[in-house]
């Protein structure tokens, strides 16, 4: 099987990124929604976590 060297590096980087929020999916998009704050472009719908 082909190794795609930027599909290794988008899986460690996500699996570091997850890991950093100890897997829990709401804790991540609670961060994004804050980091947003600061940004024109909005990346999460906060009703999309309720």
């Amino acid at each position: 099987m082909f190794k795609d060297k930027i599909v290794d590096e988008v899986r460690k980087n996500r699996e570091k990124i997850f890991a950093d929020f100890d897997y829990d999916m709401k804790k991540y998009s609670k961060y994004i929604i804050e980091m947003q704050k600061n940004e024109t472009r909005h990346l999460v719908n906060k009703d999309s976590i309720t």
